[in-house]
């Protein structure tokens, strides 16, 4: 299990982390511009100190001048012969020069018979660089330090109202099912606040439904109970008449199989497990197998026909829809297998015969539950089966479509 983690603290680092890494590619370019400027200008500060010498040895014939000037070296080359030496290699081309060390500038007569090198230590331009950065740092630091903090106030205020939808949950009551009206979400979280109020509906809705059908269940099974009860007194009070025992049995065999019918529906409620598959083809035959009653399988020469539902869950659907074509239909039970897989159960039925989906709903000649349709919706709706009833022409039809 994995353990929780914060989204505000990741926000929060995701959002910073990317601020720094955009304010340190920002510093790494004004490095970069800067350096190069420097060096431009540095280049022309070298330019204009050879076109001075040049121009000053050339009028005069020669000059007087120091071998070292602060951090600049000069060489003076006239006719072939070095008259002011340097600490660089001698160069064969003019323009400017990186050599180890030194940025280095020669300039040349026309004729070639004077040259000049002026060179200036590298070490100058990296310290002033260093100079330049340490400035653009102490300006730009305290600019990344603020957008830093405000992300960091604005992330925290943007997710508080995610904090009090929490909090207005944690302080609702259990017997508490009515939807959150807080409206104040982000866009991006009211997602999460339609869901739950979506998935508290479902609650509710089934929580009535229980309590509703212990309800029902309850006055149901009291009807049997009380009928064997009065017949059992009368009895032993010596006044009931012959026919009493076969009631009693008839009251027993009813709450029976209203038992049976109730604990098939709490099957219902807990059949299924994920990833399961059955052959409907196999469970089909067995399931007809073991029912009594007039009823034809067309298979279609299907073989096998796998679907995704829990055997026992397939039982139980048709079980209870063959078991409901048989006891109210007037003839033979067709059950018809097609592509897909669609799954059809057709049977004839007298005039006036209605599909009752209701709990407990049954018509007044019924011997049943009128639970059947009920199991078998529930089974269906859990496992995203489709399911159609349809009453055309005195012919009765349920359509179950499956998934592989």
């Amino acid at each position: 299990m994995s353990s929780t983690w914060s989204l505000r603290k990741r926000l929060l680092r995701r959002v910073l982390l990317g601020i720094a890494l955009s304010w340190a590619i920002g510093l790494g370019l004004a490095i970069g511009a800067l350096n190069h400027e420097m060096g431009e200008l540095v280049d022309e500060s070298l330019k204009g100190s050879a076109q001075f010498v040049l121009s000053a040895y050339r009028e005069s014939g020669g000059l007087n001048l120091p071998a070292e000037l602060g951090d600049v070296r000069i060489r003076i080359i006239a006719d072939g012969q070095e008259v002011l030496p340097a600490v660089w290699p001698v160069q064969s081309t003019n323009g400017g020069h990186d050599l180890a060390g030194w940025r280095v500038y020669r300039l040349s007569d026309p004729d070639g018979s004077l040259s000049v090198e002026v060179g200036q230590s590298d070490k100058w331009r990296r310290e002033e660089l260093a100079e330049s950065v340490a400035w653009l740092v102490a300006i730009m630091l305290p600019v990344l330090l603020v957008a830093l903090w405000s992300v960091s106030r604005v992330v925290t205020a943007t997710l508080r109202p995610a904090n009090r939808f929490a909090q207005d949950l944690q302080k609702r009551k259990a017997s508490d099912l009515s939807p959150s009206g807080q409206m104040d979400l982000p866009q991006e979280l009211a997602p999460i606040r339609d869901a739950m109020n979506f998935y508290l509906e479902r609650i509710r809705a089934h929580i009535e439904a229980e309590g509703q059908f212990a309800v029902q269940a309850a006055h149901e099974l009291r009807t049997p109970v009380a009928a064997a009860s009065a017949q059992a007194q009368a009895l032993m009070a010596g006044v009931a008449d012959p026919a009493a025992p076969q009631r009693i049995a008839d009251s027993l065999l009813r709450l029976g199989a209203l038992v049976d019918r109730l604990l098939h529906l709490s099957r219902a409620d807990a059949a299924g497990a994920a990833g399961a598959q059955s052959d409907l083809v196999q469970v089909t035959r067995m399931v007809i197998a073991e029912m009594r009653g007039d009823i034809v399988f067309d298979d279609g020469d299907v073989e096998s026909a796998f679907v995704a539902i829990h055997p026992e869950a397939l039982a139980l659907i048709l079980e209870n829809l063959l078991r409901n074509a048989r006891d109210h239909g007037t003839g033979r039970v067709r059950v018809l297998l097609e592509a897909g897989p669609v799954l059809s159960i057709l049977n004839p039925v007298a005039e006036g015969a209605a599909f009752r989906h209701g709990t407990f709903e049954k018509s007044a000649r019924s011997a049943g539950t009128g639970l059947g349709l009920g199991i078998v919706q529930k089974i269906t709706g859990k496992e995203g089966i489709g399911l159609s009833f349809s009453m055309e022409n005195g012919l009765a039809k349920v359509v179950m479509t499956f998934t592989a």
